[in-house]
């Protein structure tokens, strides 16, 4: 068999079309004329809305923040506290992202409402920072969780070494970009296998500390707010890492256009998923200090395929690299929720199927920017760096959409990195459903 040449398969615009089960052309396929339509189908019901929430928010986080809060708070009653009111946040983010959802009714979550509200140029730099900070950084951040959890075993009685935690978590990320490229089914069932260990792993740390406080060992808790003073330099750090292992909440909003009964299943499946979460948060929080002391947690850093993500793996710690990727991750999404504000007043007449009260943005945009804000003093270096690197999505935008001019090396070199990623990464772009 030959394959077709790819410049056959293209249309205008430099795009490859697909057939009507929304997959690119099979080699040699033929499709009847008139009938290669690209359309997302409807498949996430509620239960599989709550299941994609809730498989997402919870892992690596809820493992790595607790030191993080702890240490930002000055005690165990104040850091419960913050969990608590993290939790609290993300639900009211979560429904003014549901808000969000169901009025514009397109995927693509942050950068489409940012889009809609604030126009291109917010949007590009969402994305920017999205390629260049948010996912490259999450991304070693679960994995530096990885690398020491696998060597913790081997390294009971002496502090694990640093080049040792990079290299292991450096082999599990190739590991994990190759079964990705080689079977998509092996990827699902081993995501399927870890999501059952972790929710293993929490239900192994909760049901032991609820029965440990039923025969009263709460010694721990005597005293929960004394401790360290906290700074109120340090809220936003502790704000920081609590979202973290929140985050989440917004994925459902990636794939509005593949949700049945939107208006109905994106808020429900908020409501149900965050107040399991927030419950389980809490009390794995709670668990852990009927076993361990704050001291004893404080000592511990583990308790219980990108280029630029090996570079983050080896320039910084977990943590540094939490705080460098919270600025740009909150920063945008407070921009989005205010964007619902602006929309109410300028936009009054808009299709709302779902609506929250005017403070439920208002509170969550607020604490989100000010935290922000704030967190550019609290820590100078890691905020600062994402800052800048924030910024430098001005001048992309200008040089790769707005410059009309480019040299036609510079064209060629651009349709070609797009065709290449779409056959690689089999998508295409979804054709107009008004013209089906």
């Amino acid at each position: 068999m030959v394959r077709k040449p790819v410049v056959s398969t293209i249309s205008s615009g430099a795009y490859l079309q697909g057939s009507a089960n929304g997959r690119l052309p099979a080699l040699g396929g033929k499709e009847p004329p008139g009938q290669e339509k690209v359309v997302l189908k409807k498949k996430i019901t509620l239960l599989r809305g709550i299941s994609i929430i809730i498989g997402t928010i919870i892992g690596a986080g809820i493992f790595i923040s607790p030191k993080g809060v702890l240490q930002n708070t000055g005690s165990v009653g104040l850091s419960l506290v913050v969990w608590t009111v993290c939790g609290v946040l993300s639900l009211f983010g979560a429904l003014s992202y549901a808000e969000l959802g169901t009025s514009i009714k397109k995927s693509g979550g942050h950068y489409t409402y940012i889009l809609e509200v604030f126009g291109p140029l917010p949007a590009f730099v969402r994305v920017w920072v999205e390629l260049l900070i948010i996912r490259p950084a999450a991304t070693a951040v679960i994995s530096l969780a990885f690398g020491r959890y696998i060597l913790e075993p081997f390294f009971i009685h002496c502090e694990i070494p640093e080049l040792a935690i990079k290299l292991v978590t450096a082999v599990g990320i190739t590991v994990v970009m190759v079964l990705n490229s080689m079977s998509v089914s092996w990827s699902a069932r081993i995501q399927i296998f870890l999501t059952f260990c972790k929710l293993t792993a929490i239900l192994i740390i909760i049901v032991p500390g609820v029965m440990q406080l039923i025969k009263g060992q709460t010694q721990y808790f005597k005293d929960a707010f004394s401790g360290r003073d906290a700074s109120i330099m340090g809220l936003p750090l502790a704000f920081y890492y609590g979202m973290y292992a929140y985050a989440g909440w917004f994925y459902l909003n990636f794939v509005t256009e593949e949700v049945e009964n939107p208006e109905k299943t994106i808020p429900l499946a908020i409501c149900i998923s965050m107040a399991i979460v927030t419950v389980g948060y809490v009390l794995t929080n709670v668990a852990y200090f009927t076993t361990i002391s704050a001291e004893e947690l404080m000592l511990s850093n583990a308790v219980a395929v990108h280029p630029l993500t090996m570079i983050m793996l080896f320039s910084g710690d977990l943590y540094s690299l939490l705080n460098f990727l919270s600025f740009a991750r909150w920063l945008f999404i407070g921009l989005a929720v205010a964007g619902l504000i602006y929309l109410r007043y300028k936009r009054p007449d808009m299709h709302r199927p779902f609506k929250v009260p005017l403070f439920i943005p208002a509170l969550f945009s607020f604490t989100c920017l000010f935290m922000v804000a704030l967190s550019l003093y609290s820590d100078p270096y890691s905020t600062g760096v994402g800052f800048i690197i924030t910024l430098t999505g001005v001048p992309a935008y200008y040089l790769f959409i707005i410059w009309d001019k480019k040299p036609n090396w510079f064209r060629r070199m651009s349709d070609f990195i797009t065709r290449t990623l779409q056959i690689i990464l089999e998508v295409v772009p979804e054709e107009d459903c008004h013209k089906l």
